[in-house]
């Protein structure tokens, strides 16, 4: 058990940004978050993290997650209540009582709410999640592969607007009424008996948040060697010469091109669709979803949202190996290049240099 302390979330928001691997929401809005999480715990307590061996088997988990562009929440700000009026509006269509709350992304902004409505709701957080980093889908996670519920499902927005969904479609149902909500919403999904959440899902997510938070937090100590702690590697660093974007359906999408400074007259260029996906030189791949890619200033050491890049921003690429759970071939093929359209197959990742 770890009761985690106010001091202790800005490596947490730290952390999470590193495993949204360029999505999820960047820094701006995920330490957003933070803030009302801090200010809850000033209030409430300290939030119990709970190891999955040490929760009630018999329990049952509600999940929370922040559903449409984190940038959007600038304009249209949250008041920090959505997820516990999704959770009461769920509450009347399902009667399940949450013993916890449990991660359903630990990327980004979703790494933090969960631990948010634990502290305004006294329950505790067990540490396990259903992607163990950031993925654009809400089904795309090893819940969904398990065959775990994911409807009844809830959602609200500021205005006070909200909506029980239950469709096998769910992902598509649930972003078209997004968009009617104004551009983002919070959703609550139905709890899950803790037994099968920790089962199917990734144990220690945020475990590994607060320790890479810990090690990102260090600037003074080169990238490389922060890289190699975190278990990755430098895949380069570069200036943007062009970045390009597009939406494609549901899904923003883009290409960065980065002219290396470690090379001569060489590039590398980015593949993303909300997160960072690929990275390839000469046509090559060099790191491919679900392992992880995050871009970080190279002078301030910032990780940079794909939403953010810009032209002319000279970034530090790192590269940080996916969740063991994503890697067997029944798995792999969820969440690997060709199921974001990508005519690639998965490369291994090479480890830490």
């Amino acid at each position: 058990m770890h009761l985690l302390q106010p001091d202790e979330v800005d490596r947490l928001a730290l952390g999470v940004v590193m495993l949204g691997s360029g999505g999820g929401g960047g820094e701006q809005e995920t330490h957003a978050f933070a803030a009302m999480l801090r200010h809850e715990m000033r209030q409430s307590g300290p939030v119990t993290v709970l190891e999955p061996g040490e929760a009630d088997p018999d329990g049952y988990g509600v999940r929370v997650g922040l559903l449409g562009a984190p940038t959007v929440m600038i304009e249209k700000l949250p008041s920090g209540l959505e997820a516990e009026e999704a959770l009461k509006a769920l509450q009347a269509h399902d009667s399940t009582a949450a013993t916890a709350v449990i991660g359903w992304e630990i990327g980004g902004c979703n790494g933090l709410l969960p631990l948010l409505l634990a502290a305004r709701l006294s329950l505790p957080y067990v540490d396990v999640d259903g992607m163990g980093r950031a993925f654009p889908r809400i089904d795309q996670t090893t819940y969904d592969a398990a065959g775990l519920p994911t409807t009844p499902l809830a959602i609200t927005e500021p205005s006070g607007n909200r909506a029980v969904l239950d469709s096998t479609g769910i992902e598509k149902l649930a972003r078209t009424v997004m968009v009617d909500f104004g551009g983002w919403a919070m959703m609550v999904a139905k709890p899950l008996k803790l037994a099968d959440a920790i089962g199917a899902g990734i144990t220690g997510s945020l475990a590994r948040a607060l320790e890479l938070g810990e090690i990102w937090s260090r600037h003074s100590d080169p990238v490389c060697e922060r890289a190699k702690a975190s278990g990755g590697f430098l895949v380069t660093r570069g200036k943007v010469v062009e970045v390009w974007r597009e939406s494609v359906g549901d899904f923003p999408r883009g290409t960065v091109a980065l002219r290396r400074l470690d090379a001569d007259d060489a590039y590398v260029r980015l593949e993303m669709q909300g997160e960072y996906l690929v990275a390839l030189a000469d046509g090559e791949a060099l790191v491919t979803t679900p392992d992880l890619l995050c871009c970080l200033d190279a002078e301030t050491g910032h990780p940079l949202s794909a939403e953010r890049l810009g032209f002319g921003a000279v970034v530090d690429v790192v590269a940080l190996p996916a969740p063991a759970q994503w890697l067997p071939a029944e798995m792999l093929g969820r969440v690997d290049p060709r199921a974001f359209g990508y005519d690639l197959d998965h490369v291994p990742f090479r480890g830490a240099e």
